[in-house]
């Protein structure tokens, strides 16, 4: 197994999302594991810069550069800037849409995929379905990704394994690297 580590819109716009959900020192976790065992990291950051986007019928833009933009300090302290992808062009749910992520991940000769990050029922479900589409088998990290409600949360969670890929905990994941 060829494994990179996905995460997923971590920014400020949804740090009270993130808190809540307490998943941030996980993630951390999860990330620091990954650099111990030379994993590719990718990180993506959710702009919009087409306001007339369907995705801004639904929420407040999110311009590129502002503080909302921004990863969160947690997580932008554990990037190893040498090693770690920011894919700051991200301008949808699903993260392969418009980036270079597919072509990073078959580069790199990856077959799977661990997601983790923000909302679990938007930008992580759309990627991971996006990563299943594109012949990648994927993690999705229960504990790991962070939504808005418990419900949405567990119907994407549910969705993942009955079809999609996988549902370990981060602490399954780190024991399984």
């Amino acid at each position: 197994m060829e494994l990179a580590l996905l995460v997923i819109d971590m920014q400020n716009r949804f740090q009270a999302v993130l808190n809540d959900a307490q998943i941030i020192p996980r993630v951390v976790k999860v990330m620091q594991a990954c650099h111990d065992k030379s994993i590719p990291i990718f990180l993506t950051q959710h702009h919009d810069p087409e306001p007339d986007s369907i995705i801004c019928k639904f929420w407040k833009p999110i311009d590129r550069e502002s503080h909302d933009w921004q990863l969160i300090p947690e997580i932008e302290n554990a990037v190893v800037q040498e090693k770690d992808v920011i894919i700051a062009e991200k301008i949808r749910y699903n993260a392969f849409y418009q980036t270079r992520l597919n072509e990073y991940l078959l580069d790199g000769k990856v077959d799977t995929v661990a997601i983790v990050g923000c909302e679990t029922n938007l930008c992580c479900e759309s990627t991971a379905r996006a990563a299943n589409d594109n012949n990648f088998s994927v993690l999705f990290l229960k504990d790991g990704n962070a939504s808005s409600t418990k419900e949405f949360h567990d119907a994407t969670v549910k969705s993942m394994e009955y079809g999609f890929g996988k549902a370990p905990t981060c602490q399954e994941f780190i024991k399984m690297l």
